[in-house]
């Protein structure tokens, strides 16, 4: 295997690695989306509360708002509930990309190395054989002036 071909495998694993990087960043952006649903109803389920209470305070209290409105934060605590799996989910995923990623990091970089060190050694025989052809050379040319 040639530094040329390690290049392009180094190539390749950068394209991937960009790859999972960009899936990395949408899967966050999924997740920051998704948790921002969660304390909507967060929000929404705790202003329930309160006008439930303030509703409970007055004397002429109707029953079938107190009911309608329980049953809302019944819904709305039902949904959270499956917000919360839903994030857990997600958060899964993106600890599984980012995993996924490191290792994308890794195996550049393990090959960005081997790349270097293939490089180096075509260096050095390079310059191994320039200089048995200078050798060579300068041993000819003494033979050809000796005579």
């Amino acid at each position: 295997m040639t530094s040329k071909n390690i290049s392009r495998i180094v190539e390749l694993k950068t394209m991937v690695k960009e790859q999972m990087s960009v899936e990395m960043m949408h899967a966050k952006e999924k997740l920051a989306w998704e948790t921002a649903k969660l304390d909507g109803l967060k929000l929404e389920l705790a202003g329930n509360m309160e006008a439930m209470d303030q509703m409970q305070s007055l004397e002429a209290v109707d029953t079938d708002k107190l009911e309608l409105l329980g049953n809302y934060m019944i819904y709305l605590d039902k949904r959270m509930k499956e917000q919360e799996k839903k994030i857990a989910g997600i958060q899964k995923e993106v600890d599984a990309k980012q995993s996924e990623l490191r290792n994308a990091y890794r195996e550049e970089r393990v090959f960005e190395i081997l790349r270097s060190k293939m490089s180096m050694e075509e260096q050095r025989e390079r310059q191994a054989l320039e200089q048995k052809e200078m050798d060579f050379n300068a041993i000819k040319t003494r033979k050809t002036q000796g005579r």
